[in-house]
């Protein structure tokens, strides 16, 4: 059976899509293997984020910012769907994949555009919260694949 490989980009692979990874990663097991990279990453993963996936019981341990050009090396995974976040999508442009992979869109308002009103910890946490939902969401209304073979 083949695995479905799916890559979360964001623009700096430090808030959604990098807990959309590890979410998606551990309530999804299976055929289904998430990824996550930024069109800018930055150099390391932000404190509050590693602190909100303890709290929800996920392992942060692998996770680190990284650049969507990796997933274009002759050793990457093949992926099957990119999914990109809303508003900030359309803010940088995507390299072309292999195998053209499918595209779709979630929108979940980012972690620096919360901190208006919170701080940023509990913007993270907010963040994660919203995350949680679209993604499960998204698995619900078919959007995103359900835990079958490929």
């Amino acid at each position: 059976m083949l695995q479905t490989n799916i890559l979360f980009v964001d623009a700096t692979n430090n808030g959604r899509s990098i807990m959309a990874e590890a979410y998606f990663n551990q309530h999804c097991r299976g055929h289904l293997r998430a990824f996550s990279a930024g069109a800018n990453p930055d150099a390391e993963l932000d404190r509050h984020i590693l602190e909100i996936l303890k709290e929800n019981d996920i392992t942060p341990d692998d996770y680190c910012p990284k650049p969507i050009d990796i997933f274009l090396q002759p050793y990457s995974p093949r992926i099957d769907m990119i999914v990109g976040f809303t508003p900030t999508i359309d803010q940088f442009v995507l390299p072309i994949f292999p195998h053209q992979p499918e595209m779709t869109h979630l929108q979940i308002k980012p972690v620096v555009e919360r901190m208006e009103t919170v701080s940023r910890k509990q913007a993270v946490r907010e963040c994660f919260a919203d995350m949680r939902l679209v993604v499960d969401r998204a698995l619900a209304s078919g959007q995103l694949p359900r835990n079958e073979a490929a």
